[in-house]
């Protein structure tokens, strides 16, 4: 591989990623045009996903006012001071910031300004920002067409409403096979999320009119644990004497060790060049995003300016990382050994057949490239 992405160059430019407020496009003839809103963000994703560090808001939930899952009269309040009743007119779930949103029995979701989302005809799954979920389940053949809702998390879950009528129950930790939805912002921004691996695409569905342009329709957030766990383990499988190899070892083991600062929790990447999904990092270092090729998507992280990336992961159920072959002269050998399989991350949001949702994801990264 070549020198710009020797150990020394690393070592220069991680020292130098401590340091930079700010990326910094290698070459400003190549500087894109200024965009609103950034494209992606970094999540760390240790034990769960943080929503804070989506850049999109705290969901109507302040961090202090968390407390316990609990009845409230006939309705049922989150950890973090979500309140779920269930009304004739359908599920109304109130935020802390005083947002509202309304699930009709027909599948919409509205917010009191007058904006709506959907039909969700067999109901859906909201994710809210305290870690819990109320599950909304939907039956259009029906007349009483709210069959179930359930309020709660992986631990404990209540149940105000159950077979078309109120109810007062603990519910079983049961699966979800239909729609997920994020609720960020202030509690009304909400976001379709679907996984690619450690890929998190977000789709925006609702937001209030005056809120429009200060929330993007589209983000992709990266969670970064996943990523540097797999070169730490690429580290150790890969022990050969070629030097090629151990240069090319050297440098990943130099990038996990820094990797909280590569990759910070909540940075938010802008775009490195006009018509390529490729954003940068800190001390000269980029990502792209490819949708074309050899276990598409991936995405390939290069050093400096080095024309070759040093590693990429593919972006699936079954993510791994690969060492970029270190020969250059092995033109038609992409990678060198059989990759690294990534931890599994977020397994609820990860793409279902069932539900089309990696195509649904894909077309949301395209309009990124418009």
């Amino acid at each position: 591989m070549g020198s710009s992405s020797s150990p020394c160059f690393l070592l220069f430019a991680l020292a130098a990623a401590a340091q930079t407020p700010a990326p910094v496009v290698r070459d400003a003839s190549l500087r894109p045009p200024a965009r609103l809103l950034p494209e992606v963000a970094l999540a760390s994703c240790a034990e769960s996903v943080s929503f804070a560090e989506f850049g999109l808001g705290d969901g109507g939930i302040a961090p202090a006012s968390r407390g316990l899952l609990q009845w409230s009269g006939p309705d049922c309040k989150t950890a973090g001071g979500v309140r779920v009743q269930c009304l004739a007119a359908g599920v109304k779930v109130t935020f802390p910031s005083a947002r509202e949103l309304l699930v009709a029995p027909d599948g919409f979701v509205h917010l009191r300004s007058g904006e709506s989302a959907g039909p969700f005809p067999n109901g859906l799954e909201l994710w809210l920002a305290d870690g819990q979920t109320v599950r909304i389940s939907l039956v259009p053949s029906e007349t009483t067409r709210v069959r179930d809702v359930v309020v709660g998390d992986a631990e404990r879950r209540l149940q105000p409403w159950r077979r078309g009528a109120p109810a007062a129950e603990i519910a079983r930790n049961t699966g979800w096979a239909g729609v997920r939805v994020l609720c960020l912002g202030d509690g009304g921004d909400l976001y379709r999320a679907v996984a690619l691996g450690p890929l998190v695409v977000l789709e925006r569905l609702l937001v209030t009119e005056e809120r429009a342009t200060a929330t993007p329709e589209q983000r992709l957030v990266l969670l970064t644990t996943p990523l540097v766990q797999s070169l730490r383990t690429m580290q150790r499988q890969h022990r050969e004497p070629d030097a090629a190899v151990r240069q090319a070892i050297t440098a990943v083991g130099e990038i996990a060790d820094h990797g909280d600062l590569l990759f910070a929790a909540g940075a938010q990447l802008q775009r490195a060049e006009h018509d390529r999904l490729r954003w940068l990092l800190r001390g000269g270092f980029e990502v792209e995003l490819t949708l074309t090729g050899q276990l598409a998507p991936r995405l390939m992280l290069f050093a400096g300016d080095s024309p070759r990336p040093l590693v990429e992961w593919s972006l699936r159920a079954d993510a791994a990382a690969f060492l970029v072959n270190p020969h250059e002269d092995q033109a038609e050998k992409r990678w060198h050994g059989n990759g690294t399989r990534l931890p599994k991350v977020v397994n609820e949001l990860q793409a279902r057949e069932e539900l089309f949702e990696f195509g649904r994801a894909m077309r949301v990264i395209e309009r990124l490239q418009k």
